[in-house]
């Protein structure tokens, strides 16, 4: 039998790896075979309990709609990997397809998703969504309102269009479940240089060394920011290579040390965990530390944070009124073929002031009737 998935669908050319297992399958008189045959692992994911399970997962009761963000946009742009990327749109392209709407580098397309709604961004506008609403009520519109004109005369825009600016990148990275600067992350020694600054081992040359197609998208500065990182903070049972990086260590409880459930996408299933025995020394489960965390934060933001109207740019989601807006052709509205529409072709949220609390039930937000 052939276990396969995820780790050969990463690659270009995939496809021929899957014609080569299948053949020795063939060859082999494996198929149909108890046994034998064909293990396919990925494709067919869907999150069954997802009803119950987001709240808990993005704590709807504190504040929403929540920040998401995939993590394949977000390490590709802030660990400046696309100002390696030679790879160009036109070598993927069909020959059927018009070359005239694919020009640029792989990562404008990224920008131009999130501009027109397909994709989520993180951080992302270049100023403080937390200021918009004064800006907003100076002027005498709505934050929605005000957000969408202002994306429109280029007041405001994407951090994704500048992300070498100085004000548009990470600089607090907290890490969980995950060995990102091991085995989690791809293109782990750009991480190293441009989120940490340290040494790197990168063997390719910038763009800017060469003659290579740049972005039209994305602002190109000569020198990238190194080490975008102010702090790291890794919650782990072991002493991983993440946690070798980092600034800060929480260690956690292992899997027999906590009361937690296990979910997936790839299984119908939940496995609820029981702690078998207390975790050792001072080591706690990843919900009391980050119970701890926004405890302190609690105390030492008074007189910083109040009562905030925040802005929050939300892709349009799957099977929603958004995106059956978009039945047709692809409009950008930067372009003037269409106008910026939220809920059409952007979601602008502004939830109202909120007050946090730490159980689920008790949520305190005003907010814009939806169109």
């Amino acid at each position: 039998m052939i276990i396969l998935g995820a780790g050969v669908n990463h690659w270009y050319h995939m496809d021929m790896n899957y014609r080569g297992m299948i053949n020795l399958l063939v060859f082999c008189g494996c198929v149909g075979q108890s046994g034998g045959g064909w293990s396919h692992y990925v494709g067919q994911e869907k999150l069954r309990p997802q009803t119950g399970w987001l709240p808990l997962a993005f704590a709807l009761d504190w504040s929403r709609p929540p920040r998401q963000m995939n993590s394949t946009s977000y390490f590709y742009n802030h660990a400046s990997q696309w100002r390696y990327e030679k790879l160009t749109a036109q070598e993927l392209l069909s020959p059927l397809a018009d070359a005239s709407k694919f020009s640029g580098s792989l990562i404008d397309f990224n920008v131009r998703a999130e501009r027109m709604g397909w994709l989520p961004s993180a951080p992302q506008l270049n100023i403080n969504p937390l200021t918009i609403k004064q800006q907003a009520e100076a002027a005498g519109l709505s934050p929605a309102e005000f957000t969408v004109q202002s994306l429109k005369s280029g007041d405001i825009r994407f951090a994704a269009e500048q992300p070498d600016s100085g004000k548009n990148h990470p600089r607090n990275l907290f890490i969980w479940r995950s060995n990102l600067l091991g085995s989690s992350g791809k293109g782990h020694e750009y991480m190293l240089k441009y989120l940490l600054g340290t040494d790197s081992g990168i063997q390719g040359d910038e763009l800017g060394a060469s003659d290579e197609v740049k972005p039209e998208e994305v602002e190109w500065q000569t020198a990238a920011i190194e080490g975008k990182l102010d702090l790291l903070v890794t919650l782990d049972f072991r002493m991983s290579s993440t946690c070798l990086f980092s600034d800060i260590v929480l260690p956690t409880a292992t899997w027999y040390e906590k009361d937690d459930m296990n979910t997936s996408d790839m299984h119908p299933f939940i496995h609820p965990l029981s702690a078998a025995v207390d975790p050792a020394w001072k080591a706690k489960s990843d919900w009391e530390i980050y119970k701890d965390i926004a405890k302190s934060f609690s105390q030492v933001c008074v007189g910083h944070l109040g009562k905030e109207t925040d802005v929050v740019l939300v892709p349009l989601q799957h099977d929603s009124p958004g995106e059956l807006s978009q039945p047709f052709e692809v409009l950008d509205w930067r372009k003037g073929e269409c106008d910026l529409i939220p809920g059409e072709n952007r979601t602008v949220d502004c939830p109202g002031g909120t007050r946090l609390s730490c159980h689920l039930g008790t949520l305190h937000l005003s907010r814009p009737a939806a169109r």
